[in-house]
Formats: C-alpha cells, structure tokens, sequence
C-alpha cells in the first residue's frame, strides 16, 4: 500500500501570482503616467498665470492689466490643454497712498482638463487646475 503525503505538493502558482504582478504593473505605469500629465498641466497653468502677472504689472492702469492679463493667457499653449478657454481674474492691492503704481497685481488662472487627456485612456470627467501669480506694480515707471 502507497501512502500519500498531504504537505507534498507540486501545484505551481507562479502564473496566478505572475498574472497580478503584471496587472499591478500595468495599473502603476498608467497611474505614474496620469500623475505626469497632471503635474505637466499644473507647470503650464503656473507659467501662465506667472506671464499673464508679469504683463499685468507693466500696464499703465488696473483696466488695461486685466486685458494684458487676459491677453497673456490667450496667446499661451495653455488653450490648447484646456476644455474651452482658461479662466483669468485679476485683482490688483493698491500701495499705501492708494494709487496703481507701487502697488501688487495677482493673476489666478483656471484651467478644466479632461481626466481622458490625463490618463491616456478612458477616463470620466474633468477636473480644474488653478494657479496664481502676484507681481509688484513697479512704483516709479510712467
């Protein structure tokens, strides 16, 4: 009579463990890969938002910064990352006598990017990138 031993298995499960190895793999080189495209759209905005601030800044007037503001933003590559245009306000802080010149301008630009563009594959829904920017009005130009 034969006896079998029950501890003596010869089963292989490496191509189930395989098979979530590379699963994981897959999932973690397209999740890096959305991680990438995100950070790239968050140094678009912010270089952006950084021109649009520094344009600002060199207007004569609060009014014609907002359109040198916006302007800045429209000739950007950031259109065309963007679902619609991007968003642009301007404010501006007044210095200590109340004028325009040596005073601060702040730029926020918004950014709403498909979760598709992001991910490189199917992905629902959108998402919006901010950024903002501030710049001294120069106080003695003219």
């Amino acid at each position: 009579m034969r006896t079998t031993r029950l501890h003596d298995d010869t089963g292989v499960a490496t191509p189930v463990e395989t098979m979530y190895l590379l699963v994981f793999c897959l999932l973690s080189v397209a999740f890096l890969g959305f991680l990438g495209r995100l950070h790239a759209t968050g140094v678009q905005v912010t270089n952006a938002a950084q021109s649009a601030a520094r344009a600002a800044s060199q207007a004569a007037t609060p009014a014609s910064a907002r359109v040198a503001a916006t302007g800045s933003v429209s000739r950007s590559p950031l259109k065309r990352r963007c679902v619609g245009s991007p968003r642009t306000v301007t404010t501006w802080a007044p210095s200590v006598t109340g004028a325009w010149q040596g005073g601060s301008v702040t730029v926020v630009v918004s950014c709403r990017v498909r979760n598709q563009a992001l991910a490189g594959v199917w992905a629902p829904g959108t998402r919006v990138v901010t950024m903002r920017d501030t710049q001294p009005v120069d106080r003695y130009r003219r």
